[in-house]
C-alpha cells in the first residue's frame, strides 16, 4: 500500500473499530457469509431487474452474470479481513465507475442493503444453529448446551455480525467516497474548463470593450470560442458593430444638424430683421391708420354739418321759390293792372279823340255862327289843344304803360326762371343733402370699420412685437444648439469607426442640403468633422 492510501484506510479502520481481532472474527465467518453470498447476489440481481431505473444500466442478464462475479471476488476481499491496497483500490473502482456511468449511490446503498439483508439472515442462522445445537453429555446422550455458553455463543456472534456490518459500511464508504471523489474531481475538471473558457471568453470580449471604451470602435471578436460564449461573441460584436453605426449616424446627424442650424441661425436673423421692420411698419400704418380714421371721422362730421347746411339751403330755395311765386303773381297783377290802365287809356285817347272831333265840329259851328260865335270858337280850340293834349299825353303814357308791361313780363319771365333755378336750387339742395347723408353715414361706417382695422391692426402690432421677442428666444435656442452640436462633434470624435461607416454627403442615405449661409457672429462654422 501507498503510504497515503494506508493512511487513510488505517484511519477508517480505526474510526470503525475493525482491528485484529475484529478481521479475525470476520475471517472466520468468511465460509458462512460465502455460502450464503451466492443466494444473496442473486437476489438482489433479480430484484435489480424489476427496477427499470436501475436495470437501466445494465446491456442484459449476461452483463449482471459477469457484475456478479466480480462482486463475489470483491466480497471474497472483504470476508477474507485483508483490508490492504489491492482491497482499496478494488472497493474504490466500484465508486469509480459507478460515478462513470451514473449510477447514483442509493442504488450503491441499496444493493448493499439487500444483500447485507439475506448474508446476516443466513450468519444468524447458522451461528445460531450452532449455538443452539445439542451436545454430548455423560454416556453420549445430547444434552442442550448451558444458557451461559449459548449466551458467550450469542455475544460472539453479535460481535462477528458487527464486524461483518462495519465491513460492510467500510466497503460502502470507500465506493461512495470514490464515487463523490470522481465527481468533485470531475466537477473540478468542468469548472477549470469552464474557468478556462470563461477567461477566454471574457479576455476576447473585454480586450474589445476595453477599445470600445477607449473610443476605438472597429475591434471585433475574431478568435474562436466555446459555442457556449457564440452568443456572447456575437452580441459583443452586435455591440460595437451598432455602436459604430450609432457614431457614424450620429456623425452624419451633427454635420447635417450644424447645417440645417447654421441655415435655421440664418433664416431666424432674416425673420428677425424683417419682423422688426414689419414692427415698424406696422406701427407706423397704425398711426396712419389712426389719422384717417380721426380725418374720416372729421369728415363725417363735416358731412353732416354740410348736410344741414344744404337742408338750410334746400328750406331757403324753397322759401325763395315761394316767394318768386308770390312775385310772380304779383306781377301778373301788375300786368294785369297794366293792361286794364292800357285799356282805360285808351278810351281816354278816344276820348280825347271824339273831344278833338267835338271841338273841330264847335270850330266849324262857331264859323258858321260868325261873330256870335267867337267865342265858342276860342272854347272849341282850347278844347281841342287840350284834347290834343291829353291824347299826346295819353300816348305817352299807354308808350309808358306798353313799355313797364312789356318790362312786367319780361320781369315776369325773369322771376318765373329765378323760380324754376331755385326749383333746381332746392331739389340739388335736397338731392345734395340726401348725398351727403349717405356720405356722413358711409363715413361713419367707415370710421368704424377703420376703427375695427386700427384694433386689428394694433393687435398685430402686438402679436409683431410678441413674434419679435420669441425669434429673439428663437435665435438664442437655436445659437444654444449649434453650440451643443459642435459640443457633439468633439464627443464623436473620440470615436474610431471602419472606413465604410456612414459619411454626411456620402451617396444612399445622406440627404440633400442646400450650402449654409454664412452668418455673422456664428463661429460653429469654423469647425467640422474629420474624417475617420
Amino acid at each position: 500500500m501507498s503510504h497515503n492510501t494506508s493512511d487513510v484506510l488505517q484511519s477508517r479502520l480505526d474510526f470503525l473499530g475493525l482491528d485484529t481481532e475484529a478481521r479475525a472474527r470476520l475471517a472466520d465467518a468468511g465460509p458462512i457469509i460465502a455460502k450464503h453470498l451466492e443466494n444473496a447476489l442473486v437476489a438482489f440481481y433479480d430484484k435489480l431487474s424489476t427496477v427499470p431505473e436501475a436495470a437501466s444500466f445494465f446491456s442484459g442478464r449476461p452483463q449482471m452474470d459477469r457484475a456478479k462475479s466480480k462482486q463475489i471476488d470483491h466480497w471474497q476481499s472483504i470476508i477474507s479481513g485483508q483490508f490492504d491496497d489491492q482491497y482499496h483500490k478494488s472497493s474504490a473502482h466500484v465508486g469509480l465507475v459507478h460515478a462513470r456511468i451514473g449510477l447514483e449511490p442509493r442504488w450503491h446503498i441499496g444493493g448493499y442493503g439487500l444483500i447485507v439483508e439475506t448474508l446476516v439472515r443466513g450468519l444468524v442462522h447458522d451461528l445460531m444453529a450452532t449455538a443452539l445445537a445439542p451436545q454430548k453429555g455423560r454416556f453420549g446422550r445430547s444434552v442442550p448446551r448451558p444458557a451461559e455458553a449459548v449466551l458467550a455463543d450469542a455475544d460472539a456472534m453479535a460481535s462477528t455480525l458487527v464486524a461483518v456490518l462495519k465491513a460492510v459500511l467500510l466497503d460502502v464508504d470507500i465506493g461512495v467516497t470514490a464515487y463523490f471523489d470522481k465527481l468533485s474531481a470531475d466537477a473540478r475538471a468542468a469548472d477549470a474548463a469552464a474557468q478556462a473558457k470563461i477567461e477566454k471568453a471574457v479576455t476576447a470580449t473585454g480586450a474589445v470593450l476595453r477599445r470600445v471604451a477607449q473610443g476605438d470602435l472597429t475591434q471585433r471578436v475574431t478568435e474562436p470560442l466555446d459555442p457556449a460564449f457564440d452568443q456572447i461573441k456575437a452580441d459583443t460584436n452586435a455591440v460595437a458593430e451598432s455602436l459604430s453605426t450609432i457614431v457614424g449616424q450620429l456623425l452624419q446627424t451633427s454635420r447635417s444638424l450644424k447645417t440645417a442650424t447654421s441655415e435655421i441661425l440664418a433664416g431666424a436673423n432674416d425673420l428677425a430683421d424683417r419682423t422688426t421692420r414689419q414692427a415698424a411698419t406696422i406701427e407706423q400704418t397704425t398711426a396712419a391708420v389712426e389719422q384717417l380714421s380721426s380725418a374720416v371721422v372729421d369728415n363725417a362730421r363735416r358731412a353732416v354739418e354740410a348736410s344741414g347746411t344744404a337742408r338750410k339751403l334746400a328750406q331757403s330755395a324753397n322759401e325763395g321759390g315761394a316767394v318768386m311765386g308770390e312775385a310772380t303773381q304779383a306781377m301778373s297783377a301788375i300786368e294785369a293792372s297794366s293792361a286794364r290802365i292800357s285799356n282805360i287809356i285808351g278810351m281816354i285817347d278816344d276820348i280825347a279823340f271824339q273831344t278833338n272831333l267835338l271841338a273841330l265840329n264847335a270850330s266849324v259851328e262857331a264859323a258858321r255862327a260868325g261873330e256870335a260865335g267867337k267865342g265858342f270858337a276860342v272854347v272849341a280850340v282850347e278844347v281841342r289843344r287840350l284834347a290834343q293834349s291829353a291824347a299826346n299825353a295819353s300816348a305817352e303814357i299807354k308808350q309808358l304803360i306798353d313799355e313797364s308791361a312789356r318790362e312786367v313780363r319780361n320781369g315776369t319771365g325773369l322771376v318765373a326762371r329765378a323760380a324754376e333755378t331755385l326749383q333746381d336750387i332746392r331739389t340739388g339742395a335736397e338731392e345734395s343733402a340726401s348725398l351727403i347723408d349717405t356720405i356722413a353715414q358711409a363715413n361713419r361706417e367707415q370710421s368704424a370699420s377703420l376703427e375695427e382695422v386700427t384694433i386689428a391692426v394694433r393687435q398685430m402690432d402686438e402679436m409683431t412685437q410678441h413674434n419679435a421677442a420669441l425669434v429673439e428666444e428663437t435665435n438664442a435656442a437655436i445659437e444654444q444648439t449649434e453650440g451643443q452640436a459642435g459640443e457633439l462633434d468633439r464627443i464623436v470624435e473620440v470615436f474610431r469607426v471602419e472606413e465604410e461607416a456612414p459619411r454626411a454627403g456620402s451617396s444612399g442615405s445622406a440627404p440633400l442640403r442646400r450650402p449654409a449661409p454664412r452668418v455673422v457672429g456664428n463661429t460653429a462654422l469654423a469647425s467640422d468633422w474629420e474624417a475617420f
